[in-house]
């Protein structure tokens, strides 16, 4: 860990480079291979995660974002990643790594439910964040553990609204957006799919545009299908689903907590970018164990980092530049 916050690369060579006391490279390297192509520290790692929990979790029901990510750009890998919502920046709970073939998968999204479940203080329900890309199965899967979910309905999503005049009349999703305002609309109880018909909350909001522009870098707007299709989709309203269980929640409420599921993608940056991150798209490392301890690795350190600004924050030394700190500052270390 003390390697990684000095160096701030998450590569083998340069863990080595920046290993504690260490005069050479060579030897540092050979430790740092051993420990992680070693089967009976890759059996501690969920352990390790576990750990970490006590520092994290401390409220009965936190809140958590799940979330698909590619690790590197060739795609080979995938993420699937729970992160607590915490002040600047989500903080790793638990994350594995699988095939780009398992991509979405209900199974392996199921199987990371139950893991992730064990993990977990006895009589915790969490509060699930997600995106488009986990449906109705999903949702089962996590009534069955009574835990509660918020997360976006799109595509081709058909829907059934339940306080209607007409309660049998399945709807597309997309016909739903022309009733989107700039202040959540509460459309209280539906129905998802008409194949697999979960029961839900459906809550509605238009965002602001916020005037983004994808640029090539020769400063002309961007015309890829990817970049036309990422376009459509932060242009759409928001028509979120939320569990039943959150009656008590308004639909403000949960426009709020919903919003908050970008931190992920903000620890998804810190973890690859070489530029901003720990540069995790430079690491060779093809193994799947080997790329989880490597991921371990940079969990532990974010945690101790995060630890440490918590208590510099805490401490005098804060009081004393508080007439130059307009306004909170996180970065990865100051969380």
């Amino acid at each position: 860990m003390e390697a990684l916050l000095v160096g701030r690369r998450l590569t083998l060579m340069e863990l080595a480079r920046h290993f504690p006391g260490a005069e050479r490279i060579k030897a540092p390297l050979k430790r740092l291979d051993r420990l992680l192509g070693n089967c009976t520290v890759q059996a501690l790692r969920t352990p390790c995660y576990q750990t970490a929990l006590r520092w994290l979790l401390r409220m009965p029901r936190p809140v958590l974002i799940v979330d698909w990510s590619d690790l590197k750009p060739d795609r080979r890998y995938q993420l699937l990643r729970a992160a607590v919502v915490a002040r600047g920046r989500a903080l790793t709970v638990y994350e594995e790594v699988h095939p780009l073939a398992r991509l979405g998968s209900p199974r392996v999204e199921a199987a990371f439910l139950k893991r992730l479940k064990a993990l977990l203080p006895e009589g915790m329900r969490p509060i699930l964040l997600a995106d488009a890309g986990f449906r109705v199965p999903w949702f089962r899967q996590l009534e069955r553990l009574g835990w509660h979910f918020i997360a976006r309905a799109r595509h081709r999503s058909r829907v059934r609204l339940l306080n209607t005049s007409r309660p049998n009349h399945w709807i597309a999703s997309k016909t739903l957006y022309a009733r989107a305002t700039p202040r959540a609309v509460s459309l209280g109880e539906a129905e998802l799919t008409e194949s697999k018909r979960f029961a839900c909350r459906l809550v509605l909001v238009r965002r602001a545009r916020r005037g983004r522009v994808h640029l090539t870098r020769y400063g002309q707007r961007a015309r890829s299908g990817h970049s036309r299709k990422m376009a459509r989709r932060e242009r759409e309203p928001g028509l979120l689903a939320a569990s039943v269980s959150l009656a008590e929640l308004s639909g403000a409420e949960i426009v709020a907590l919903y919003a908050r599921r970008m931190q992920i993608e903000q620890s998804f940056r810190d973890l690859k970018s070489h530029r901003y991150g720990a540069a995790f798209e430079d690491s060779l490392t093809r193994d799947p164990r080997r790329l989880e301890m490597l991921l371990l690795i940079h969990a532990l350190a974010t945690l101790a980092a995060w630890l440490e600004g918590l208590a510099v924050v805490t401490t005098l030394l804060t009081a004393h530049r508080a007439d130059r700190m307009r306004r909170s500052r996180h970065s990865v270390v100051w969380l």
